[in-house]
């Protein structure tokens, strides 16, 4: 069978791929001022605990675990992005990291405004985050909530929401995730199946990210989610999941999906692809990018396309 291109035949998939006048005794005092904050900036900065692990072998070396400082948590002050609304746009988020950064740079290296969603309390969630954030990207919290099966056929991981807890529970956990991965403008959720069906949980949960100023974007890992009835209730900005590019970990699997947006891009306006931190994945978006802006197709930062 002849396989499909993803874009014209004068551009081939194949090269796509790859004061005046202070007194001195001012200036003694402003000194000393001076130098007490910066020793408690210092102090605050390194009580966390050893940092010395790379992220990886050509970086500076991020702090993998410590105390997070107060600008690096979510509060009121982040905010959405007002929106430009023009054609097709698409936006990127990458699920589940923090396990390693083995493959992170590879990723923000993709000339796009991709979105790093980051499990908490993960050996390189912290580190995976700051450097994230360095370079530009939209960080989220990949909030791990109770799925279908649990705890015998499924565990959503450290950090997870469960429907067995209590209002102030939830709260409290939500607080530790969020301490955890510092830089997020947003949080989905990471399984959920069973708990993002729960409407009173759902409310506890998005309830106390309008409070801080976050957005949500449900990852939808199940149809009878209440994640966007309960957010627009509420009035909290959020998005939902369109597609899941790489279910079968594909390479061919993820063009085609990337290639029908393009043939159909008369039939959509936004899309919100879910992606892993995959070889195959970033090869396919990676090569895409072209595709894409020669066909009016805008890659947007995940916080353009939150309603």
């Amino acid at each position: 069978m002849k396989k499909r291109k993803l874009y014209s035949k004068k551009s081939a998939l194949g090269r796509a791929v790859r004061s005046k006048g202070r007194s001195l005794a001012g200036w003694i005092c402003m000194l000393a001022l001076i130098g007490a904050v910066t020793s408690a900036g210092y102090w605050l900065y390194h009580r966390g605990g050893s940092e010395t692990e790379k992220m990886h072998e050509k970086g500076p070396a991020p702090r993998v675990a410590g105390t997070l400082e107060d600008h690096e948590i979510a509060g009121p002050k982040e905010r959405v992005r007002k929106k430009a609304r023009a054609g097709n746009r698409v936006a990127f988020v990458i699920d589940d990291m923090g396990y390693d950064v083995s493959i992170l740079d590879e990723i923000l290296a993709i000339d796009i405004p991709i979105t790093i969603s980051i499990l908490p309390h993960l050996p390189y969630s912290i580190a995976v985050a700051r450097e994230a954030h360095r370079r530009g990207k939209e960080v989220l919290l990949h909030l791990p909530m109770e799925p279908y099966g649990y705890p015998a056929e499924r565990r959503p991981g450290s950090g997870a929401l469960l429907l067995r807890m209590d209002a102030s529970e939830i709260v409290d956990q939500l607080e530790k995730d969020i301490r955890s991965v510092p830089h997020i403008s947003g949080v989905n959720n990471h399984m959920g199946s069973s708990f993002m069906e729960d409407e009173e949980k759902v409310k506890v949960v998005l309830q106390d990210l309008k409070r801080r100023g976050v957005f949500f974007l449900d990852s939808l890992t199940t149809k009878d989610s209440k994640g966007l009835a309960v957010a627009e209730k509420i009035g909290l900005p959020h998005a939902k999941r369109d597609i899941f590019l790489d279910n079968d970990c594909d390479f061919e699997e993820a063009l085609d999906i990337l290639h029908n947006l393009v043939e159909k891009r008369d039939m959509w306006k936004t899309i919100i692809i879910i992606g892993h931190p995959y070889e195959s994945t970033v090869r396919a978006i990676g090569a895409a990018v072209p595709v894409f802006r020669g066909n009016d197709i805008s890659i947007a930062p995940l916080s353009d396309l939150i309603e």
